[in-house]
């Protein structure tokens, strides 16, 4: 009888262990998979302006130009900007940069990333980050928008940022699923004119 426990209970054991090696096994596939098959099921979703946008219609400002597409975190974020410029004495730039993920990049450091983000578009026009302030307006754009801004000199930086869910997104395998969108609009500009106007367009991103 007491040989008959003993090996009851060697037997649930390794049935405890059978068990563990089997979910591991299951993570390590899936986890395998999603780093393989993941980037290959976001698509590029670019934010723009549509044509009929006041500043765009009456010819105040043009574009899209630079039409960029890039990849980061081994394809897991798919990144494309667009760039739209003022026709009078070039004083104002506009820069939508939109990054689709399966992952919220709101729970990832979010302003940091964002600042960074920033940086990196404001080095590319010889500019630096300098007096960042965050900015308290009533824009009409999706709820839990942040604004930024920062002086180099003349020019005034102004990122206003926000977060969305597309709930219903086809992949290239023909599923659907959902694929989160973040946007960040960039302003370059030397005057507040065009700083009101660039904040008018981006209500109208799409």
């Amino acid at each position: 009888m007491e040989e008959q426990e003993l090996r009851v209970g060697g037997w649930e054991k390794e049935k405890g262990r059978r068990t563990f090696r089997r979910l591991f096994n299951l993570i390590l596939v899936l986890s395998i998979s999603f780093a393989i098959i993941g980037p290959s099921t976001i698509n590029y979703n670019p934010a723009y302006i549509p044509s009929d946008s006041l500043y765009l219609a009456n010819g105040m400002w043009n574009g899209p130009f630079d039409v960029q597409y890039s990849k980061e975190f081994a394809g897991h974020i798919k990144v494309s900007s667009v760039t739209y410029e003022t026709t009078l004495d070039s004083s104002g730039e506009l820069r939508i940069i939109s990054m689709s993920s399966f992952m919220n990049l709101e729970d990832i450091d979010f302003q940091n990333r964002v600042i960074e983000v920033v940086r990196q578009e404001a080095s590319k026009e010889g500019l630096e980050l300098k007096n960042g302030v965050v900015l308290d307006e009533d824009l009409e754009l999706p709820a839990g928008y942040s604004i930024y801004q920062w002086e180099d000199n003349d020019i005034t930086i102004r990122a206003i940022v926000w977060n969305e869910k597309d709930e219903y997104i086809l992949n290239e395998l023909g599923n659907y699923y959902r694929q989160y969108q973040t946007i960040v609009c960039i302003i370059f500009a030397d005057s507040g004119t065009s700083i009101s106007q660039a904040s008018e367009l981006i209500e109208d991103v799409i």
